[in-house]
C-alpha cells in the first residue's frame, strides 16, 4: 500500500514538474450587444429602446496559462468598462439618444486543448458589477436595477507567438445582467422587467512574463 501511494506521489510531482506555467498582463476590446426592447412611459407614444446596435468597450487585467499535455487553463481577472445605447422617442420632437455604462469585474477560466501555439477551448465567467450610470436618469428619473453577480459562457480561440497571447472569444450571458428598469418616483413609479443577458465579442492581447 505505501508503495502504491508512493508510485501515484512520484506521479504527481512529475506531471507537475512537466506543465508550463506563464503569467501576464491582458487588455483588449469588447464589442456587446443586448437584446433590443422598448418601455412605454406615461404617453404610450412616449418610450424608451434599447438598441441592439453594437457597443465598444474595452478591458484591462491579468491572466495566467497552465499547459500540460496537450492541455490548457487559463483564468483572467479583469476590469471591464462596457455598456449599450438607448433612444428616447416623444410624439412630434428629435429622437434622443444615450448611453448606459457601467463598470465590472469579470473572472473567465477557459479549458481547452492546446497544439503547438495554438489554443481552443471553453469555459464559465464570473461578472460582478461595480458601477453603472447614465444621464437619462437625470432628466426622467430613469434607473436599471443591475444583479450585483451574474455567470455567462466563453467560447474562443488563441494562439501565442513568443511572449505574446492572441485570443478572440465570444461570450453570452446564462444569467440575466439586470432586474428591471424604474421610472418616475413615489405612486408615480413604474417597473419595467426586462431580460439584458448580454452578448459579446471580447479581443485580448496579453503580454507573458
Amino acid at each position: 500500500m505505501k508503495k502504491l501511494v508512493l508510485f501515484f506521489l512520484f506521479l504527481g510531482v512529475i506531471t507537475v514538474s512537466q506543465a508550463q506555467f506563464s503569467f501576464g498582463l491582458r487588455g483588449g476590446l469588447n464589442f456587446s450587444r443586448l437584446p433590443s426592447q422598448t418601455f412605454p412611459l406615461q404617453d404610450p407614444e412616449t418610450r424608451i429602446k434599447t438598441l441592439s446596435e453594437s457597443y465598444t468597450g474595452y478591458h484591462v487585467g491579468a491572466m495566467a496559462q497552465i499547459s500540460l499535455l496537450g492541455v490548457f487553463l487559463m483564468p483572467e481577472l479583469l476590469f471591464v468598462s462596457t455598456g449599450h445605447d438607448l433612444v428616447l422617442e416623444r410624439p412630434g420632437e428629435e429622437d434622443e439618444y444615450f448611453q448606459q455604462r457601467f463598470s465590472q469585474l469579470d473572472i473567465p477560466i477557459m479549458v481547452g486543448a492546446k497544439i503547438g501555439p495554438m489554443r481552443a477551448g471553453l469555459g464559465p465567467v464570473a461578472t460582478y458589477v461595480l458601477n453603472s450610470e447614465s444621464n437619462l436618469e437625470r432628466e426622467l428619473g430613469y434607473r436599471e436595477r443591475f444583479n450585483s453577480a451574474t455567470w455567462g459562457f466563453q467560447l474562443g480561440a488563441g494562439i501565442n507567438l513568443g511572449n505574446l497571447a492572441f485570443d478572440l472569444k465570444y461570450q453570452f450571458g446564462l444569467s440575466r445582467l439586470g432586474k428591471g428598469i424604474q421610472f418616475g418616483e413615489g405612486e408615480s413609479q413604474t417597473t419595467f422587467d426586462f431580460d439584458t443577458r448580454p452578448r459579446q465579442w471580447v479581443f485580448s492581447i496579453g503580454l507573458l512574463f
